[in-house]
């Protein structure tokens, strides 16, 4: 049996996970099986865990992107499949890849067409997003990645009004002619019954050879300072993790707008025995945004997940971090522990295969 293989990139924010959740409970109600695939450059992925907690089969390609973790990819998707026999599987590249028609798409359909089904190649946009305030580099690898979609979906559109969708769209057919693109809204749900339908019926026809700059490309990736970092705070009394949660973003928004780092996109999952939460920065000068929320029963202890993608240098993240959980810490006597924790620029992209159509 084929499985049919759907992946959703888009610069980091602009809502994959959220949509790929949307995506698997409209599927799931149509009667299919699914599974999905997170991806990052590092590992403790707050992704994976959202999903996970959510009840999902999910795997995790860490350590490089799906075109440089190519094996890793095949490999998650082979278990997807011995393990739960998927009609459908989800796949979230890393925020910061493109070039995936070459690197990904194509070499699934070449070497593995008994296997997998490939869906076209979709992006998607968050409506709100402001590559301006990065260097140049990164406004290069955002333009890279909407110019190969065959499908490009306008996301966060219910915080639009009508005519400033219409403008969008004007300009990225104007800009972007090569794809189908529709608005939609991961959160809401709106448009999103419209792309499956589209990614269901069709596979990836892209004739595309990208012309990709990989010394640019890779100085854009390398701008972003990565941090993966989990832990444990404790306290002989209860306190809220929700406020402490809050207070976690707040603290972060604040240092990194003073020091003029943008942001990329913050999120952090924090949970305790009886309460889980999951909330999230896209950009500087956004209100962090709750995904996951529950009664706020206070307790002595929780348990948190926290990324960061920020321009930065990663050593001044890592003490920004290291200085925000002890300024948050819900009483002078509570006390935080990491139990891994990691931060870096990702190496150069080196994909495992790059297949170009003859000319």
């Amino acid at each position: 049996m084929k499985t049919r293989l759907i992946i959703v990139g888009g610069f980091l924010g602009a809502g994959k996970t959220t949509l790929l959740l949307e995506s698997a409970r409209q599927l799931a109600a149509r009667g299919y099986r699914v599974g999905l695939v997170t991806n990052d450059q590092g590992k403790d992925l707050v992704d994976t865990t959202l999903i996970s907690q959510q009840r999902w089969p999910v795997e995790e390609v860490a350590g490089g992107c799906f075109c440089c973790s190519f094996p890793d990819l095949y490999t998650s998707l082979i278990h997807l499949q011995d393990t739960i026999q998927p009609d459908v599987v989800l796949a979230e590249p890393v925020g910061s890849c493109t070039d995936l028609v070459s690197t990904v798409l194509r070499p699934l359909a070449t070497y593995y067409p008994g296997q997998f089904e490939v869906a076209p190649l979709t992006i998607l946009l968050d409506a709100s997003r402001d590559v301006a305030p990065f260097p140049n580099s990164v406004g290069y690898l955002f333009d890279k990645q909407l110019t190969e979609a065959e499908l490009i979906l306008l996301n966060k559109v219910d915080l639009l009004k009508a005519d400033s969708v219409n403008n969008w769209m004007g300009s990225l057919q104007k800009q972007y002619p090569q794809a189908q693109k529709l608005a939609i809204s991961s959160r809401s749900g709106e448009g999103v019954e419209a792309w499956l339908d589209i990614v269901l019926g069709q596979n990836s026809a892209s004739q595309l050879n990208l012309d990709v700059d990989y010394a640019l490309y890779a100085e854009a990736e390398a701008e972003l300072g990565w941090l993966n970092a989990k832990g444990l705070v404790r306290d002989s009394q209860p306190f809220s993790a929700q406020t402490w949660t809050r207070n976690l973003l707040d603290h972060l928004s604040q240092r990194l707008s003073a020091e003029n780092f943008p942001i990329a996109h913050v999120k952090v999952h924090v949970s305790t025995p009886v309460t889980a939460f999951k909330a999230s920065l896209t950009q500087t000068g956004v209100p962090l945004s709750w995904d996951v929320t529950s009664e706020d029963i206070p307790a002595d202890q929780l348990e948190f997940i926290l990324n960061l993608r920020v321009n930065a240098d990663p050593q001044q993240l890592e003490q920004i971090v290291q200085e925000t959980i002890d300024a948050i810490k819900p009483n002078p006597s509570a006390r935080h522990y990491f139990t891994h924790f990691e931060c870096f620029r990702p190496l150069p992209p080196r994909p495992t295969h790059r297949l170009i159509l003859p000319v």
